[in-house]
């Protein structure tokens, strides 16, 4: 009872406690020790930064993987933690065009989940997929072929990723309606040890449209967004032989706003695979994982955002990933 009436205080106390804000998209993607190195862009608003106007966010993710198997010419194993911490500064340069630069810090551990992530799926009634009879607490990021090729990481690593540069000009608008297009491009450049899977050793470029509509409705504003793109990279260091330069991106997303300080998100990302000749889905399928989280302004200018994201095609994407973003605008 006690409980009821403290979590009924706070949510009637939030409209006054915080600050109003715009939703934007959720900044997640597909984690994945395979995929995490390559450039596939997070889904970035539809809205173009004022000129003169500063973003500056830092994104954290606690990764949980677990998947494995055998097939006749092939083995994977993705057992454990990734801690990514991203540093994102983005800059309005003139009329309608935006600039920036992101800067990942990973680890790969075989941290400490495994328990609170069994008793997770048991509570929601989803699969544990074997992760209940493997060892607790290990790292083994590894996938073998008979003709020798693969990669493995079975010792904790940690260090700076791959650095990417970005772009975006407002492209389309209708304020009257409040919708929006920006075409929006990254270059990924080979800054982390793809030796210890921190990077992909790979430059990979992106080009995609970031598209929104708001409606302001009875229970709030409503956001509908999304975006599609290209990702085309070289071969780089990770299963190169495998390497399928050029994939495709979609993401898709709903929000609302019950007050002008608090949100609500449900977000889709996807994309086509990066590796051929597997057969084993984690590699050569499309990769699909679906967000539920929300935001709140913490300040005129200051939003947390916080999801939990799950692997909606199974084993395509980690396991479940804890994610948090907090961005100040200047």
């Amino acid at each position: 009872m006690r409980l009821a009436f403290l979590i009924t205080t706070l949510l009637w106390l939030l409209p006054t406690l915080t600050w109003g804000f715009a939703l934007q998209p959720l900044q997640t993607r597909n984690l994945s020790p395979a995929v995490l190195g390559f450039g596939l862009p997070a889904l970035a608003p539809a809205r173009v930064l004022d000129s003169g106007s500063l973003r500056l966010q830092a994104t954290v993710d606690i990764v949980s993987n677990f998947t494995e198997g055998v097939r006749s010419n092939e083995a994977l194993r993705f057992d454990g933690e990734t801690y990514r911490l991203e540093l994102t500064g983005v800059y309005g340069i003139g009329d309608d065009f935006e600039i920036g630069v992101a800067l990942p810090m990973l680890s790969h551990r075989g941290g400490s989940l495994d328990s609170f992530i069994e008793s997770w799926h048991d509570f929601f009634g989803l699969p544990q997929g074997g992760r209940d009879r493997a060892p607790r607490n290990r790292l083994d990021y590894s996938y073998s072929r008979l003709d020798g090729s693969g990669f493995h990481r079975d010792t904790s690593s940690s260090g700076i990723g791959d650095l990417s540069l970005q772009a975006a000009w407002q492209c389309w608008q209708d304020s009257r309606a409040d919708r929006r297009l920006a075409l929006r491009a990254s270059l990924k450049i080979p800054t982390g040890d793809s030796d210890q899977l921190l990077g992909s050793g790979s430059w990979d470029l992106a080009l995609w449209l970031s598209g929104e509509q708001r409606w302001t409705t009875a229970g709030g504003e409503l956001l509908l967004y999304g975006g599609s793109g290209v990702l085309y990279g070289t071969d780089g260091d990770l299963l190169p032989d495998q390497r399928r330069n050029l994939a495709g991106t979609v993401s898709l997303g709903l929000g609302l706003q019950p007050w002008s300080r608090f949100g609500l998100q449900l977000q889709f990302d996807g994309h086509t695979p990066l590796y051929e000749q597997s057969d084993f889905k984690e590699l050569d399928q499309f990769a699909g994982q679906l967000a539920i989280g929300g935001s709140v302004g913490l300040g005129p200018a200051t939003v947390l955002e916080a999801a939990v994201v799950e692997d909606v095609v199974v084993d395509t994407a980690p396991d479940v990933v804890f994610h948090l973003a907090l961005r100040h605008q200047f």
